[in-house]
């Protein structure tokens, strides 16, 4: 595969899973709108941990299939037909009046998504060169972007003039189209020779792949600390929005939208800037610009509106972009190519935990603290992230923090 159609295809796939995700980044807002209190819209944030759960079986993705050519894509094409059907029947359940059973349905859809992002991460650590890693998460990040902003945006527009059950009919349709690209994928499975093979996938590869240094400064402290603080504002726009009297397809506009375009802005000019400048230092700017965006939404908390809370959904959706493509280039250092989906999985799957657990706080802490207060939580880890940053790696731009991380693999054997 040539570098622009091992991109493509990665655009495309992220892309198309963060469409599958727009129920749940929608519900929000949506239940908000229909008088649900902010306990029950917080709830909905927990569901994200059922794709946390995906760390569970996430060896079996990288055990079953290793043999023929391409198993990730064996993987996508049961996924991607399932997570249609599943919305097709997520349709017909009552948003205002099952809220048990829409819990259910999302929980499920989050694992069918789990199980989506455990292949489509494998498949582009086996795709990708470190050299080309930086190019390749700000693919991933800016899709996920487009993904999330025409799949949320239009799903709270059309959901405002048709009603739910058309707009996630629609949805299962759109999803659908990503399988257009799996004939595409011709990975290759045998590491490259100047990689040492990783071990079978299993606990003694996991806990090779934890020893390895910098793993736990980075995926067990500085990730949950950067992802906090990124979440925990995410969460309280929609129903901050609602409650000053915004309607849901402007929030659509602003939210997905404009945050979306900004995150693919942070992501493309980010994924450049790695090469040129390191992990650490492009780390530490993101980290100053999410403190700064959190500082302008603190402003929209205690009462600004319009303009301001445009600027505070772009500065925000800019960090965001800006900070997950630095952290997953980083994460995607330390995996092996034998165990790629589990590595980058289990790398990401306690930072993401720990950040859906501030992030559904985050609507009930308002309800008891004001926004102002909660959003200044916000800031506040985001600072602690900033100064921790700034203690590990100073100025210095170093190459990827795993240059010595492929001797280590040897001791999962």
């Amino acid at each position: 595969m040539t570098r622009r159609t091992r991109l493509l295809v990665l655009t495309v796939l992220y892309a198309g899973q963060y469409l599958a995700m727009s129920p749940l980044t929608a519900l929000p807002a949506i239940l908000r709108a229909e008088g649900a209190p902010l306990r029950q819209v917080g709830a909905v944030s927990l569901v994200n941990l059922t794709v946390v759960a995906k760390v569970l079986w996430a060896p079996l993705i990288d055990r079953y299939g290793r043999r023929p050519r391409a198993h990730y894509r064996a993987w996508l094409a049961v996924t991607q037909p399932s997570i249609a059907a599943l919305l097709l029947v997520l349709a017909a359940v009552d948003v205002t009046e099952d809220f048990a059973p829409l819990m259910a349905m999302a929980c499920l859809l989050g694992v069918l998504i789990g199980t989506q992002d455990i292949a489509t991460d494998g498949l582009a650590v086996r795709l990708t060169d470190p050299g080309d890693r930086g190019r390749a998460n700000a693919v991933q990040v800016g899709a996920g972007f487009a993904g999330a902003a025409v799949g949320g945006a239009g799903l709270l527009i059309v959901v405002e003039h048709a009603g739910w059950s058309w707009s996630v009919v629609a949805l299962a349709g759109v999803c659908l189209l990503p399988m257009a690209v799996l004939r595409r994928i011709t990975e290759t499975v045998e590491p490259s020779p100047s990689r040492t093979p990783a071990a079978r996938p299993g606990r003694r590869a996991v806990r090779s792949l934890v020893r390895q240094p910098g793993v736990a400064v980075w995926a067990g402290v500085l990730v949950p600390l950067v992802w906090m603080g990124i979440m925990l504002p995410q969460a309280l726009i929609p129903p901050l929005l609602v409650d000053r009297g915004w309607p849901l397809g402007r929030i659509g506009l602003l939210t997905v939208l404009l945050g979306g375009a900004a995150g693919i802005a942070g992501a493309s000019v980010t994924g450049r800037l790695i090469a040129r400048l390191g992990r650490s230092r492009v780390l530490l700017t993101s980290c100053a610009v999410q403190l700064a965006a959190t500082g302008v939404l603190l402003t929209v908390a205690v009462g600004a509106q319009g303009v301001v809370a445009a600027v505070a959904v772009a500065a925000l959706g800019l960090a965001r972009g800006a900070l997950n493509t630095v952290i997953f280039t980083v994460l995607m250092d330390f995996c092996r190519p034998a165990t790629a989906g589990t590595d980058f999985t289990f790398l990401s799957a306690w930072g993401f935990a720990v950040a859906v657990a501030a992030q559904s706080a985050g609507p009930p802490l308002a309800g008891a603290v004001g926004y102002g207060a909660a959003v200044a939580v916000a800031g506040t880890m985001t600072a602690v992230a900033l100064v921790w940053a700034r203690a590990l790696y100073g100025r210095e731009a170093p190459a990827a923090p795993s240059e010595g991380a492929e001797h280590a693999v040897q001791d999962a054997r």
